[in-house]
């Protein structure tokens, strides 16, 4: 096997794991990958339509709505109609969606720590120069 094929192998094994600690916790608690994304989003910039929101976050509008149709299912987001346009409505985060987005935010911190305790605080700084310049490559450039 190459390094390359090794630092891969290691780079998925990473992914992999850390997705299944996610999905672990959230599943147990009921909530779902991406809610957080949606209500950080909302948080920061309250009223956007569900496509603004798709735009911004990246993922399909049909994958957005059924995200919000759970998230507004238990009271997490609420939608108004748009004064500009009838046919567009407005999400907003409500109190309930402030703090569930806290407590993924207290997890996402807690993960993290956990994750990256065996690193010094050189190897944590060597480790993101050494990703940002993997995720740096001369295709991405090319693209921008």
């Amino acid at each position: 096997m190459t390094i390359e094929q090794e630092l891969m192998r290691y780079l998925m094994r990473t992914h992999a794991a850390t997705r299944r600690h996610t999905q672990t916790n959230h599943n147990e608690k009921g909530k779902r990958r991406g809610f957080g994304h949606i209500l950080n989003l909302l948080s920061n910039q309250e009223g956007l339509s569900q496509q603004q929101i798709a735009d911004a976050l990246h993922i399909r509008p049909q994958s957005v709505s059924e995200a919000l149709s759970i998230l507004e299912e238990r009271n997490l987001i609420t939608r108004q109609t748009s004064p500009s346009d009838k046919r567009v409505s407005l999400i907003y985060i409500t109190e309930a969606g402030m703090t569930l987005r806290e407590e993924l935010k207290q997890e996402l911190q807690e993960r993290t720590k956990r994750l990256f305790a065996n690193l010094t605080q050189e190897e944590k700084e060597e480790l993101l120069r050494l990703l940002e310049k993997i995720n740096h490559t001369p295709e991405d450039k090319e693209e921008m």
